[in-house]
């Protein structure tokens, strides 16, 4: 089986259709959308659409909740909270129809996709550290637990004593003997330094994870965000990848 998992898309037209031409030469049994499709980005109408087309498995992020009304953006910046009083203002009854079908979390074989924790995937925890992560192993039973929401990707191992470290590589191969929490960094803002899309490949077949990276033009994003009228940060920090 071969997964493509993506989270965190936040209205970044132009990236997230490079990762789409990234899925048709992959051709991935299985493409799943971790959360926050709208929200900073200036095309959330056609993000929502894209992912209704293309994803089998739709998993809500704290934007889309915010834009539908079901979650609170008081805890936002203001930048976000003005990002999302626009997002929902411009959507659709269709659109936002799309987003009230997201699912907090969800269980397939041997795989767990939450945008956030797992163990409370409506309390938007962001999980950065590996005491964060062994709990998850801990309360958890799957092989594979995909996450987003922090847009820094990242692999972390789990074994059967309870050995929790972090992997310094983007490619793996899978130990049958150990389980994994990925995070699979996002595709319209990321935040580790890299201005490129990131995006998760699982093969169980082969026995691999392959966190990949797409380059876009943002330039185009980068106008559209600030001709939105949008703050003008949600633009600058496209290019610096922060």
């Amino acid at each position: 089986m071969k997964y493509m998992v993506f989270s965190d898309i936040h209205g970044n037209l132009e990236s997230l259709r490079k990762v789409l031409e990234e899925a048709e030469t992959i051709q991935p049994d299985m493409i799943i959308s971790l959360g926050d499709v709208v929200g900073y980005g200036a095309d959330p109408a056609k993000c929502v659409e894209l992912v209704e087309e293309y994803a089998h498995i739709k998993i809500s992020g704290n934007h889309d909740l915010a834009a539908i009304g079901l979650s609170s953006s008081a805890g936002f910046n203001k930048h976000a909270q003005k990002s999302i009083q626009w997002t929902s203002e411009i959507l659709n009854e269709k659109q936002l129809n799309a987003l009230k079908d997201y699912e907090p979390i969800y269980h397939h074989r041997d795989c767990l996709f939450a945008h956030s924790s797992p163990l409370s995937p409506l309390n938007w925890e962001y999980i950065y550290n590996i005491s964060q992560a062994r709990e998850i192993f801990k309360q958890s039973k799957e092989k594979f637990i995909f996450i987003g929401h922090t847009h820094i990707p990242g692999i972390v191992s789990y074994n059967k004593k309870g050995d929790t470290k972090t992997i310094q590589k983007t490619f793996i191969n899978i130990n049958p003997e150990k389980r994994y929490l990925i995070n699979t960094g996002s595709v319209g803002q990321p935040r580790d330094g890299i201005n490129a899309g990131c995006f998760t490949i699982l093969d169980t077949i082969k026995g691999t994870i392959n966190q990949r990276r797409v380059k876009y033009d943002f330039a185009p994003t980068q106008e559209k965000i600030l001709a939105a009228g949008l703050p003008g940060i949600l633009a600058t920090r496209l290019e610096n990848g922060k």
